[in-house]
């Protein structure tokens, strides 16, 4: 084909039209992130060493993309502006990222919101990513923490204020824990306080291991504007 794409890619995009998650445009073949997009903004993985809350233990976070650009804007628009339907692009970007060995882990969770904030909301949006995730790599996927009470919404706080603001505000659901190898999922890591005191949560109802990922990091002092 003289442009490149093939006639199943064409056939695949007038049936079944998907736009990218990224800049909102229809792609082509079904892509979830066009050509210009992944080239403007290759997945690139990098993993941090999170403190798991006070478990004394540490885990790792990958993630395909960095907090600027585009990226930034696609997850607003995940986040805050109803639009669910990135969850496909983004979680894709995901997989692509995660190490083979953490793709067989024996399920895959999510950091979840509060029931006041899912009201409000609609979705959690990083139950989204986690079920689309566990469905590519063929692993369950199951409620394993719940937030128990409310705190200080996160992005307004400083690094060591976030610290103390997750502690205590997420429960594990040990029966479905203990010696399982679990893949913990949000959508952005800043400090990594939320995600560490989750996994530290799931360390002590009895994981055997977890390991943690994410859609964007933010480095910094953790004060981003959302």
């Amino acid at each position: 084909m003289p442009d490149g794409v093939s006639w199943k890619e064409k056939l695949l995009s007038a049936i079944f039209p998907a736009r990218c998650a990224l800049c909102g445009r229809i792609t082509r073949g079904g892509r979830r992130v066009c050509a210009r997009c992944q080239e403007k903004n290759p997945p690139n993985a990098q993993f941090r060493r999170l403190e798991a809350g006070s478990s004394g233990l540490e885990v790792f976070c990958v993630t395909p993309y960095v907090y600027k650009g585009q990226v930034r804007k696609a997850i607003l628009q995940f986040k805050f502006r109803g639009k669910r339907e990135k969850a496909a692009g983004l979680s894709e970007a995901l997989v692509l990222a995660l190490p083979p060995r953490w793709q067989t882990a024996d399920t895959v969770c999510w950091v979840p919101l509060s029931d006041k904030r899912l009201r409000e909301r609609g979705y959690d949006q990083s139950e989204l990513l986690a079920r689309k995730v566990a469905k590519e790599i063929g692993r369950p996927c199951r409620k394993l923490l719940t937030k128990i009470q409310e705190n200080q919404v996160q992005h307004t706080l400083r690094r060591e204020e976030r610290k103390k603001n997750v502690q205590g505000v997420y429960r594990a659901d040990g029966g479905q824990i203990y010696g399982k190898r679990i893949l913990l999922i949000d959508d952005i890591v800043t400090t990594g306080s939320t995600l560490g005191e989750c996994a530290g949560e799931l360390y002590r109802a009895g994981a055997a291991e977890v390991h943690c990922a994410a859609v964007v990091t933010a480095i910094g002092d953790g004060n981003h504007e959302f």
